[in-house]
């Protein structure tokens, strides 16, 4: 009498399974007797049979398999009696066929647990592509309820099998990984009880990414925020430390999830919503057309990626960037950051890179120790934090467009108001705002509302006197409304008699001077000619009192080539002590011709009148 429901099973040590299983092939409790192959001898047998099933395997292979390549001079009678008792461990005839060259096993579909595990992994994998969760957890979780243990017991080296040893683990984890993802999707009440498993495995798999990740965001699901920053932080220690990178972008998404508070069970929100804009400068006056142009760009359905304020020092792009920015909060209703990047702030050096993303993911709730040490991936972060908000950032003082480009969100709804004195022609996609001095009318009303003083008018000396520049005329007004007794036309008469206006010009923390100073200080510490070459023509212009300059005259006053002077001037442009006002012609601005007289009047290693370039 011959047994139905004949099945093979090498998820674990190698097994027969006797009787018909109910829903086929038996699991880990199926209701299937197993028939344990306890002689070793027979286990190598059939594991070298079920590997080659249906194909003759020869009798010299089965020898080496059994006596590990120094068969004994009884190994064939030997192999001949293993092969009978095999037989009737089966006890099926036709089941183990003896051919010419060897013997062959015949197993049909459906019959080799390996079999039944790779067609679920299929149906796991096209239920993952359609998105159809419910099938993907019923499917791995049947694949893996057929497993008992390493794949063919560990095979030893004589018996072979490793690449599918291999292959078969590798599947395994990448089901479990299927798995995991299934259970978060779908959102069960079971979460919690996912954790321990999920711990056990990113344990045992400490740079396997997908584990960690799914452990973030169960923890983190289950209201155990602090317990899933840990594991982050943990894991990219290890791969920095291991490999040297940093965490993959499932990770980075996941840890933004986190970080933000969605997804949580209670649904609570930890998203910081920031709200850093300073208050603009009061009375704000004048620049209405360009107000209206920049709020187009940053909202309009053309909207730019970010504008750019540029202008000289003094010239008010501070201050229209934030009243800008506090016009805009309907709009931008993920809130403001306002970062000052120090380009040229006296006294100071322009922030890093590492420093600015540091600073805006701390602002955004990230704590300081999870936020990432490289560059890109701090950047990336910052990227996913801002992408599903409508978020403004103010990046006051730029130095660079290399400073800037990593803090750009590249999110449709956020936008970025960037002030420099450079018009940062590099930084890509920009819609660019040079400010100029106020006009006459303006500065005379900046001057009245600043200082209280109703009778200045356009053509009040002291207009002239401050080169319309705002920050000068608040520092007027100031002095002005400090002394009551100081009439206008007094402070004019004090302003142009003095040996320089900047003294006057300069009252608590506001200041033309400092503002000029960080600018050329920066290009005298600079270790690049353009740099050095661009300070010396700036005290050859206070030291001749030159209206204007091109390249061609100040060639001819230099003894340089044409080039390497209008590289020189091209870069005080760049910096805003110079304004080309038309091609080739450069000028100073009004208070900075008088700062370069001051700085003519310093000592230079070179004569004023004649002033060489520093030496190439």
């Amino acid at each position: 009498m011959t047994r139905r429901g004949l099945r093979f099973g090498l998820l674990g040590t190698p097994v027969l399974y006797g009787g018909e299983p109910a829903g086929g092939m038996p699991g880990r409790h199926g209701d299937t007797s197993v028939l344990p192959v306890t002689s070793p001898k027979l286990r190598t047998l059939l594991t070298v049979l079920l590997l080659d099933a249906g194909r003759v395997v020869s009798v010299e292979v089965l020898k080496d398999a059994l006596w590990g390549g120094a068969p004994p001079v009884s190994a064939l009678p030997s192999l001949h009696n293993h092969v009978a008792r095999l037989r009737r461990l089966l006890d099926e005839p036709g089941r183990l066929l003896t051919v010419p060259t060897g013997y062959v096993l015949r197993v049909d579909d459906g019959e080799l647990d390996v079999q039944v595990f790779d067609a679920h992994v299929a149906a796991a994998r096209t239920a993952r592509a359609e998105g159809d969760w419910e099938r993907v957890r019923r499917e791995c979780r049947a694949a893996l309820g057929l497993w008992r243990g390493s794949p063919l017991g560990g095979p030893a080296p004589e018996v072979g099998g490793y690449a599918l040893a291999r292959r078969l683990e590798e599947a395994r984890l990448l089901l479990h990984e299927w798995r995991y993802d299934a259970e978060l999707a779908l959102g069960d009440d079971g979460l919690a009880d996912l954790v321990p498993e999920l711990s056990a495995l990113a344990a045992e798999h400490p740079l396997r990414e997908a584990y960690h990740r799914q452990l973030m965001l169960a923890l983190h699901r289950t209201g155990r925020q602090a317990e899933a920053l840990v594991v982050h932080r943990d894991l990219r220690a290890r791969l920095a430390d291991e490999l040297g990178v940093e965490p993959g972008r499932p990770v980075r998404e996941a840890h933004v999830e986190v970080l933000r508070g969605s997804g949580t069970r209670d649904g609570a929100s930890r998203w910081v919503r920031p709200a850093q804009l300073p208050p603009a400068p009061a009375p704000f006056v004048g620049r209405a057309d360009v107000r209206e142009s920049i709020a187009r760009a940053l909202s309009g359905t053309d909207a730019a990626g970010a504008v750019v304020v540029s202008g000289t020092a003094g010239v008010g792009k501070s201050a229209l960037a934030l009243h800008v920015a506090h016009g805009l909060q309907e709009r931008f209703s993920g809130g403001q950051l306002h970062l000052n990047l120090r380009g040229t702030e006296p006294g100071s050096t322009p922030l890093t890179v590492e420093e600015a993303l540091a600073s805006l993911l701390r602002d955004l709730g990230v704590p300081s120790e999870d936020v990432p040490e490289h560059r890109d991936a701090a950047s990336a972060l910052l990227r996913s934090l801002l992408a599903p908000t409508r978020t403004l950032l103010v990046l006051d003082d730029a130095a660079s467009a290399a400073q800037v480009r990593p803090l750009l969100p590249a999110g449709p709804g956020c936008g970025v108001v960037v002030t420099s004195r450079s018009p940062l022609t590099a930084l890509d996609g920009a819609a660019r705002f040079p400010l100029r001095p106020l006009s006459d009318e303006e500065s005379a009303a900046l001057l009245r509302a600043a200082s209280g003083r109703d009778g200045i008018t356009a053509r009040h000396p002291l207009v002239a006197l401050t080169g319309r520049l705002p920050l000068a005329l608040r520092v007027v007004a100031a002095r002005l409304a400090a002394r009551r007794a100081l009439t206008s036309d007094d402070l004019a008469v004090q302003l142009a008699s003095a040996d320089s206006r900047l003294d006057l010009l300069d009252y608590d923390d506001l200041g033309v001077r400092r503002s000029l100073d960080a600018a050329f200080d920066a290009l005298t510490a600079s270790e690049r000619r353009s740099d050095q070459d661009a300070a010396l023509v700036l005290r050859l212009i206070g030291a001749l009192g030159l209206p204007f300059c091109d390249a061609p005259s100040l060639a001819r006053l230099t003894g340089v080539d044409e080039a390497r002077a209008e590289a020189a001037l091209e870069r005080l442009a760049d910096v805003a002590l110079l304004e080309e006002t038309a091609y080739g012609r450069f000028e100073p601005y009004d208070l900075v011709r008088d700062y370069a007289r001051e700085r003519a009047a310093e000592p230079c290693a070179h004569s004023p009148a004649g002033c060489h370039f520093a030496s190439a």
